[in-house]
């Protein structure tokens, strides 16, 4: 989904600490909303030292921006880290930002990996809310194994599930494939292509104007000069940038006569999507799944290490699969 970078081995609580001053310090005056976070948890104690987080959260408060945005795991929010927060910053709005990816616990744990537990990410939810954090749940577009048709529905699943849980808002990420990653892998072996952006417009089509103004955001549907995307979600060379415009305009302004446009847009290339969509995939994703999982195992893993464990990975698949 999001970037991820490269760094040194280990970096120290005040090293953390002093890079946020300085970050700080560079901004233009004028600024409203900042998001401050790592590449990964602010919340996890593991990544960010809570002696970090909190000296931080204090960094911040000396500013005169109005409202932060951090990033973390609904797996290590707390009421203590909740109240800490908000104790922190005051009168300054919170927004943060929670993986939950698909709301599908068997998409969730066998084709992204995560296994985040339906449960904890509800509670994360509730806690926030308690302490007048608004809460936003980021969600997948283009998870491995699933067929174009899939993905759209277990995104428009998920944005559901997640809006009745309470979340204040939902973040779409069209998923690239980016280098050292099992997705890198699996493109290279014609096993995985990242979504095309006509299914980002279906979801925003979907969901209808009054959620997709109101409550959806999209991020991620352009590379942003990152140098380690291999294959970003695109259209065809004819109609990209017209396509990436129209996007940019409803990110930026919230009107739906530009989702309404893209709607209504011809393109060979969205001919092509629309055929995928309708094309019934060779095999169920159990099957599919499980395929790819023995080829990952066996390359990957090594042979050896596949015939020791791959009949329980197998069973366990088809077993949480019901």
């Amino acid at each position: 989904m999001c970037d991820y970078g490269k760094g040194p081995a280990t970096t120290g609580t005040e090293e953390m600490i002093e890079s946020v001053r300085q970050g700080l310090a560079a901004l233009p005056n004028g600024l409203y909303h900042l998001l401050v976070s790592p590449i990964g948890s602010f919340c996890d104690p593991w990544e960010v030292p809570h002696e970090a987080q909190l000296e931080i959260l204090k960094l911040m408060a000396g500013t005169d921006i109005e409202t932060f945005a951090i990033e973390s795991r609904a797996d290590t929010i707390t009421e203590e880290v909740a109240a800490q927060y908000r104790s922190s910053l005051q009168d300054r709005g919170l927004k943060v930002y929670l993986g939950l990816e698909s709301a599908d616990p068997w998409i969730s744990k066998y084709c992204i990996n995560k296994a985040l537990s339906a449960a904890v990410f509800e509670q994360a939810i509730q806690i926030l809310s308690r302490h007048e954090v608004v809460t936003s749940a980021n969600v997948l577009l283009g998870a491995p194994f699933l067929s174009p048709a899939e993905a759209i529905e277990d995104a428009l699943r998920s944005t559901a599930w997640a809006f009745a849980k309470g979340v204040d808002e939902c973040n779409l990420f069209p998923t690239h494939v980016k280098e050292w990653t099992v997705l890198h892998w699996l493109s290279q072996r014609n096993l995985y292509s990242p979504p095309s952006l006509w299914s980002l417009v279906e979801v925003l089509r979907r969901v209808g104007p009054e959620i997709a103004c109101s409550k959806i955001k999209f991020s991620w549907y352009k590379t942003y000069g990152s140098t380690n995307v291999v294959h970003p979600p695109i259209t065809c060379s004819a109609c990209l940038s017209d396509v990436i415009y129209y996007l940019d305009q409803f990110y930026e302004t919230n009107n739906y006569a530009w989702v309404e446009r893209l709607v209504s847009f011809d393109c060979r290339c969205k001919d092509a999507w629309r055929s995928q969509l309708e094309a019934q995939p060779s095999m169920p994703i159990l099957a599919r799944a499980s395929a790819a999982y023995e080829l990952i195992g066996r390359e990957l893993l090594g042979g050896d290490w596949w015939k020791r464990h791959g009949d329980r990975v197998l069973l366990e698949m088809h077993q949480d699969a019901g």
